[in-house]
């Protein structure tokens, strides 16, 4: 990344890679990044309780979208937070969240920041010609947590999804359930 880049930057209490946001961030009808890394931390918090009250009183309580300094500001003191919450932990068994899957909500705000990075153009995945066997559909996000439940899916299992598009299902539930699934997609 060139030098002069300016850049905002996320961490993660589950030692996951770290989010990268470039600024400026960008805005559309369908996607906002300003929005999209505040619903992150907020999402996160609930899933790291321990994160909740620092975030609420003292990360989310001021910033302009529209200024990289203010967003900037909202991303260190997130981090700073983080980054304490994880120095509490180290040296002792890392509490339950940190081996879990991530909750429902989490998991849908996480799928929803991958398609809208992978699929920059949704409108060209319907661009098929009627009664051919082109035809794409996606499967809903809380369809898939449906059959996810309703099989008692476990990390033992294998999902195979012919014909996965962009791969949605095979993402969903590799990270709801931790068991190995494969796409195939013509």
């Amino acid at each position: 990344m060139p030098e002069n880049t300016r850049v905002l930057v996320l961490h993660s209490p589950a030692g996951s890679e770290h989010v990268t946001y470039k600024w400026p961030l960008h805005r559309s009808d369908n996607w906002d990044e300003a929005h999209e890394i505040v619903e992150t931390i907020r999402w996160v918090c609930c899933d790291f309780p321990e994160l909740k009250l620092a975030v609420e009183n003292y990360v989310l309580n001021q910033f302009d979208p529209k200024c990289y300094e203010s967003m900037k500001q909202l991303c260190e003191r997130y981090n700073r937070a983080v980054d304490n919450i994880k120095k509490l932990w180290s040296g002792r068994q890392p509490p339950p969240c940190i081996d879990a899957p991530p909750s429902i909500p989490l998991l849908k705000h996480i799928m929803t920041q991958v398609y809208n990075r992978a699929v920059t153009n949704p409108e060209a995945l319907n661009s098929y010609e009627p009664f051919s066997p082109e035809v794409y559909g996606e499967t809903s996000f809380d369809l898939v947590t449906q059959i996810v439940a309703q099989t008692k899916m476990t990390e033992n299992e294998v999902l195979l999804d012919l014909g996965s598009g962009v791969g949605q299902v095979v993402l969903q539930v590799a990270a709801a359930v931790g068991c190995k699934c494969y796409g195939i997609e013509k």
